[in-house]
């Protein structure tokens, strides 16, 4: 993961991007996109055309960089073709 890009947030809600639960939703999302696209065989490039966004916003999902909207949330839904609850299982840890 590269460094994290601060975006325009309010101050006041600022420890809440960096909150343990904030996180490990954005790790189970990025984690769960990756292993659906390289499934399918596919580019982030193919992915986000498919999900209807910019390469550029699914790279950041991918990156746990992207703070989703529940419309583009739901596009991933339908690119991927999976329902919400298997983008948000949790991690497996390694052991």
């Amino acid at each position: 993961m590269g460094p994290r890009v601060d975006r325009k947030r309010r101050p006041e809600r600022a420890e809440q991007y960096e909150s343990d639960a904030y996180r490990a939703l954005q790790q189970r999302l990025a984690a769960a996109v990756r292993r659906l696209r390289e499934q399918k065989g596919w580019t982030q490039e193919e992915a986000a055309h498919r999900c209807g966004m910019t390469t550029r916003l699914y790279q950041r999902v991918e990156g746990e960089e992207a703070n989703l909207t529940f419309t583009s949330l739901a596009r991933v839904c339908e690119g991927f073709e999976v329902d919400v609850v298997r983008l948000f299982k949790p991690l497996k840890r390694r052991t």
